[in-house]
């Protein structure tokens, strides 16, 4: 279009694309290992459309429509791509000492970014309404927990995971890529840091690097449409009350007693301060009398004797591992009276829902406390073949069995199972605590590299950089 017939619009578009192109750059840098960044901001916009999509739609739509179905998947493999890329991105950036003055806080910005990332994603599966979620959010939490911030963040609370991440870590994200960019703009592509490395600056080549954009947008769409994100139900309590009524009441009596994991959690702070006997008990057990009337056996335990309470807990740990529970049909024991009344209501759902609805606030807090308590997700993770470590898992579910499917799980969480298994944190009392330092510690050295002497000089020793340089 000749000058004289640009309008003011199209001159105000020129304008802002010649504010936010890089106009030149070394000569190497047209390759693909310097498009890097920018096929990092696609996977990034891929993410941010589909995950918009799925906000608004909702888990019912993700979980059983057909397009809903396909959008979790773009999700899911923009998530693959997002890491993928950013690891190559930062690879190449190490290897080519990019991060020299004045250079640092591209990398520092950059590094918090991959950081937010990989927390972003254990968010993310927390949401997905599936046993998935469930088992990452248990060990989410145990993590939190040992990390001292799991009064505040709490997995198991979908409300504020939602909150974490759909608005609070993405406007984060978005922001320092926008401070890392204009960084980049301002400094330029990286130059060699080596004098005997010889180049000439070039126009960038911006026609190549959409199209790279554009194929790696096909790609993530085809894989969503040939590879779905894997599903396995959530499981229910009701599940396991019509499969083994025995463990729902002997988890029942546990928590009315206080000896429950939960109630008896320690770790670096105490989030389930809730009593137990209470939230499973009490409050469900009240709810139906109130509805139908006849003896309160919650009072009656209230006002045995200590003696007398301990007796009635004994014969009910017998109650709840018999195989004949008729016999206990006209038991006058009050522990036993209300673990009949709560076991039908476990085995029709409502026991579930009275629960859920005791602390809104919390929403899935005390279900997968119960779940958890009898050690159900555990036990399901074993049976899926997943990988069950502390900070995530390494792979996901497909509920076949052995078999697997694509994509492949948290992948970049492998370094962190192999030091979680290395220090066998697992068994440790304090190893979610530990566990917390070891990755705060490898957070803060991964962002901090470019200001530690002699570290720092590690890409140097490695001479990889003149090979991407050619």
């Amino acid at each position: 279009m000749p000058p004289e017939e640009y309008t003011p619009r199209t001159n105000a578009l020129r304008v802002l694309r010649d504010a936010i192109y890089i106009r030149t750059l070394p000569s190497f840098a047209n390759k693909i290992f310097y498009g890097l960044g920018f096929l990092t901001l696609t996977s990034l916009f891929m993410l941010v459309v589909s995950g918009i999509v799925l906000a608004f739609m909702g888990q019912t739509w993700w979980l059983f429509s057909p397009w809903g179905i396909f959008v979790r998947s773009v999700h899911l493999w923009s998530v693959q791509a997002f890491i993928a890329i950013l690891v190559l991105h930062f690879t190449v950036a190490f290897l080519t000492s990019a991060f020299k003055p004045p250079r640092r806080l591209v990398w520092v910005l950059g590094a918090t970014i991959f950081c937010l990332a990989l927390i972003q994603t254990e968010f993310g599966y927390g949401l997905r309404g599936d046993f998935a979620s469930q088992f990452r959010a248990v060990s989410g939490a145990d993590f939190w927990n040992g990390t001292g911030l799991g009064y505040w963040l709490n997995p198991l609370n979908y409300t504020q995971t939602f909150v974490i991440h759909v608005a609070i870590i993405p406007i984060a994200i978005l922001f320092l890529f926008l401070c890392h960019y204009l960084l980049v703009h301002t400094f330029g592509i990286a130059k060699p840091y080596r004098a005997d490395v010889k180049y000439t600056m070039v126009a960038a080549d911006h026609r190549i690097m959409y199209i790279r954009g554009a194929c790696l947008v096909v790609l993530i769409l085809v894989l969503a449409f040939l590879f779905h994100s894997p599903y396995v139900p959530a499981v229910r309590i009701a599940d396991i009350a019509n499969s083994d009524q025995s463990l729902i009441a002997t988890t029942l009596v546990t928590e009315l007693n206080h000896t429950s994991d939960t109630a008896t959690y320690v770790d670096s702070i105490d989030p389930y301060t809730f009593d137990t006997a209470k939230v499973y008990i009490r409050a469900p057990y009240e709810q139906f009398i109130a509805s139908s009337g006849g003896t309160d056996a919650w009072q009656v335990f209230m006002s045995e004797s200590s003696t007398t309470q301990t007796a009635d807990l004994s014969e009910a740990y017998t109650f709840a591992s018999s195989t004949d529970t008729s016999i206990y049909a006209s038991s006058t024991n009050p522990v036993i009276v209300m673990l009949q009344t709560l076991i039908p209501m476990t085995k029709s759902g409502l026991y579930e829902s009275i629960i859920s609805g005791e602390s809104p606030s919390t929403n899935d807090t005390y279900v997968l406390r119960f779940l958890s308590d009898m050690n159900v997700p555990e036990t399901k993770a074993a049976t899926l073949n997943m990988d069950t470590v502390q900070w995530g898992m390494v792979k996901d579910e497909t509920g076949t069995g052995n078999a697997r499917s694509l994509p492949p799980g948290s992948w970049w969480l492998l370094p962190l199972a192999l030091v979680n298994t290395a220090f066998d944190l697992p068994d440790n009392p304090n190893g979610d605590r530990i566990g917390a330092e070891i990755l705060g510690g490898l957070m803060l050295l991964f962002i901090l590299f470019p200001y530690i002497p002699y570290l720092n000089r590690l890409p140097e020793k490695l001479r990889i950089a003149p090979f991407i340089w050619k």
